[in-house]
């Protein structure tokens, strides 16, 4: 069966004609499309990271795991140069490059701007193959004063990507721009806006000393290219054999080896750079990772949308044929075939299809960028011709099958029957298959809504926690340099003299990101790994705690670079194996390998450093001058402090760009993947309602219009309003209990699993559930109200003459 073009416009002059039918349908399914076609382009973008990458399936990820206690047992993307130096030196055919990447500010003139900078090795030009615009990327990686810059950030810095034999200044040092890169794509796993080789003056000694020889000093990846039939476990074997070689590993003490329970002090192995993006292992470490849970449960959810706004237009479309019965036998009788009719209106159905496909297009392009903000990714490749064609396909296959059982339905009719007036009645069979359509769309609408009020209530919760002091009145900042630099130093102290601010202390890191770790043990009891964060004297009064027994650190009493003295808080003084806070205090810690002890002068409340994901960190608090980052508190409108910082900052470094921000800003950083969650399952979920709301709406007017002469004569024999609504009303009743019977229950199951990846989980229970079925019942109510009215008002004597 071949449909021409006299179809289309004849379907065309239809939809013409009835331009309220149209509209409808049209609309419902274009919303249906745009959400499609948002939601699968983002799942689009998530499964094609580095998929610009040549020769992908050749590169590995060196990773690596701790076996010690502390450490949760997942593999780390992140790994020492000493391994990467262990695998070069193997004597496997293979090119080996680390990526460290940190942020840098840049000066021009005597603008300052921060970009990303990514260290290479020589041997990222041939793993990774950067398209050169203009210079030379090997130059620009040999020399320790050269930067190589990617088109944007070129544009970004000089206005235009003609930068290459330019200068800036790093630091107030100056570099030239030797190379311009074309940009990458937004999905990669490996982002840059610039990139230096490992020689580069940017590293300062301690530093580049720390990141070259420190086994234990993990920061940032190594990918590894293999030659053909090179063995991947020959490479990790590599990095095993160095590590246990190591006096990294030789330092350790027979009690810290035997605490391992037999286990490497580091474990080895290459994942794929392919399946970098959705490691599991590496999703609460970094933006660049996503969860493939979620991204194939978005999938699903895009493709629920679509197949509910097409049953709604099956629905539509067989409620109108069955009002066109009489024209369908006029063409019968006068000698349409079976196969004219079917080519009409399954070009009627590919034609309305269509339409809805472009403006559903087109909807998306304006939503686009709302959408990207929402998930937070540059959805950079989604309106290519590729992606422009699959949808037109979609939507001419979708005309065809929502086209199938309306065409079905137009086969069957009877001319003799339908010019009688006796034809105008729906088959049993048909009646229910549209029930089922509609008891789908509300068992979607309600495991969605219950979906969105678990993460969302979850999030609220995980969000409000308790982070063991009041973060309100603080603000932190970075500095470029540690407290031992005097300009530091003495921007403290003018820190401190602002009008508002009540108080400034120093940490060597956020409190909500403290990663280091270290083995220490008490007298007489056995190493564990424990976090540590050096801090200055002010830092507890600073955030406003108070000793759960002994003292805390006192700036009257206590000096920044006496390191004798430690503060634990509660769960590490549990972990070293103190009987309670109380017994810590005097008592002495140690590092295993060293002799110089540290007495315990208190013992702190238990503060979270992690989210709700994870249980309460245990801590030392160590007294150290390597500490750059600012808490300040405030006493008065943290807005005018901020603004206050802001005209501070230039004058102690006008080479550097401040980056302040609220203290519970960071917390709410932590949850800010669930937010968005949540905010993608509430879109879906009031499009799937709003989609069964108008399902429900055109079953109820089919329904009273259908069961018309049996509800005159029940109100014949007596039947009043009541009885009528309630005859109109528990035919939708049971649909939505069959609904929820279907949709709730997996609705559950994902609402556990998602819980289950938290320690602490909010008191979710059953009262979801019912907040779906409210929702479901209400709109329910709402959509059949009129039809329900309609059929109590029905006149007997009109009803009957019909």
């Amino acid at each position: 069966m071949k449909i021409n073009l006299r179809d289309f416009r004849i379907g065309w002059r239809l939809l013409v004609k009835e331009p309220a039918f149209s509209a409808v349908v049209i609309l419902g399914l274009a919303v249906g499309f745009c959400a499609c076609f948002l939601l699968l382009g983002y799942v689009n973008h998530s499964l094609s990271y580095d998929r610009h990458v040549p020769q992908r399936d050749n590169i590995y990820r060196l990773m690596q795991r701790w076996n010690v206690a502390i450490s949760d047992g997942g593999w780390g993307n992140a790994t020492s140069l000493p391994a990467r130096d262990a695998i070069v030196a193997s004597g496997v055919p293979l090119q080996a490059s680390a990526f460290i990447a940190r942020s840098i500010d840049v000066k021009i003139g005597s603008h300052v701007q921060t970009v990303n900078v990514a260290v290479v090795d020589p041997d990222f030009r041939s793993i990774f193959q950067p398209k050169v615009l203009a210079g030379d990327l090997a130059a620009a990686l040999a020399r320790p004063d050269a930067l190589a810059l990617s088109r944007e950030t070129a544009i970004k810095l000089f206005g235009s990507q003609d930068a290459a034999g330019k200068t800036v200044q790093v630091g107030g040092r100056p570099y030239q721009v030797m190379a311009v890169l074309e940009d990458q794509p937004a999905a990669t796993t490996l982002p840059y806006e610039a990139l230096a080789g490992t020689r580069t003056s940017i590293w300062d000694e301690e530093y580049r000393a720390l990141v070259t020889t420190n086994w234990g000093s993990t920061h940032g990846p190594v990918y590894v290219k293999l030659a053909p039939g090179a063995d991947p476990r020959a490479v990790a074997e590599a990095a095993r054999r160095a590590m246990l070689a190591s006096n990294f590993y030789r330092s350790m003490t027979p009690e810290m080896i035997a605490s391992l329970n037999g286990h490497d002090l580091m474990e080895f192995r290459l994942g794929s750079l392919a399946g970098a993006y959705l490691d599991p292992d590496l999703r609460e470490q970094s933006d660049t990772h996503g969860d493939s849970k979620t991204i194939f449960g978005l999938a699903a959810v895009a493709v629920l949308i679509l197949a509910l706004a097409a049953t709604n237009y099956v629905n539509l479309a067989t409620v109108r044929t069955l009002r066109r019965q009489k024209e369908i036998a006029v063409r019968k009788v006068l000698g349409a075939s079976a196969g004219a009719v079917s080519r009409q209106f399954l070009a009627e159905s590919i034609l309305v299809c269509l339409i809805a496909t472009a403006i559903g297009l087109l909807l998306a392009w304006l939503l686009l960028p709302v959408f990207s903000d929402l998930v937070q990714r540059k959805l950079d490749r989604m309106f290519t011709p590729a992606s422009l064609a699959l949808s037109v396909l979609l939507g001419a296959a979708l005309g065809v099958l929502a086209g199938a059982y309306p065409t079905w339905s137009a086969l069957k009719v009877r001319p003799t029957a339908a010019l009688s007036g006796r034809g105008n009645v729906e088959t049993a069979g048909g009646l229910w298959l549209r029930r089922v359509l509609t008891v789908m769309q509300f068992a979607t609408a309600m495991g969605l809504t219950g979906m969105t009020l678990a993460v969302a209530w979850q999030t609220r919760y995980a969000s409000t926690l308790d982070p063991g002091f009041d973060p309100r009145p603080l603000l932190v900042l970075q500095a470029g340099d540690d407290m031992r630099n005097a300009n530091v130093r003495a921007f403290r102290d003018a820190l401190v003299r602002l009008p508002g601010v009540s108080g400034v202390a120093e940490s060597g890191s956020r409190v909500t990101v403290n990663n280091n770790r270290s083995s220490y043990q008490r007298d007489g009891g056995a190493p564990v790994n424990i976090n540590w964060l050096g801090v200055s004297p002010e830092f507890f009064q600073v955030y406003g705690l108070k000793p759960v027994a002994g003292r805390l650190f006192d700036p009257a009493r206590d000096k920044a670079g006496d390191q004798e003295k430690v503060v634990l808080n509660e769960a590490g003084a549990r972990l070293l194996g103190f009987a309670s806070a109380l017994d810590a205090v005097g008592k002495t810690i140690r590092a295993p390998n060293n002799d110089d002890t540290m007495q315990v002068t208190g013992v702190a409340r238990d503060i979270r450093h992690r989210s709700a994901r994870d249980t309460m960190q245990p801590t030392i608090y160590r007294l150290m001058p390597r500490t750059s980052t600012f808490t300040v508190r405030s006493d008065g409108d943290l807005e005018t402090v901020q603004r206050a910082i802001e005209e501070l900052w230039p004058r102690w470094f006008p080479n550097e760009v401040l980056n302040v921000h609220r203290m519970d800003a960071d917390f709410a950083a932590n949850y800010a993947d669930d937010l968005r969650l949540a905010k993608l399952l509430a879109a879906s979920s009031v499009i799937a309602t709003a989609i069964a709301a108008f399902g429900i709406y055109v079953l109820a007017a089919y329904s009273v219009q259908r069961r018309a002469r049996e509800i005159v004569l029940r109100k014949l024999y007596g039947a009043g309003s009541a009885a009528v609504g309630s005859l109109v009303m528990r035919e939708f009743l049971v649909l939505i209990g069959a609904g929820a019977l279907i949709g709730l229950p997996p609705a559950w199951l994902a609402m556990q699993n998602y819980l289950a990846g938290f320690n602490e989980r909010a008191p979710i229970g059953a009262w979801t559930i019912a907040g779906s079925l409210l929702v479901a019942g209400m709109v329910a109510l709402g959509s059949t109200l009129r039809h329900t009215v309609a059929a109590v008002r029905i006149r007997p004597a009109l009803a009957l003459r019909e």
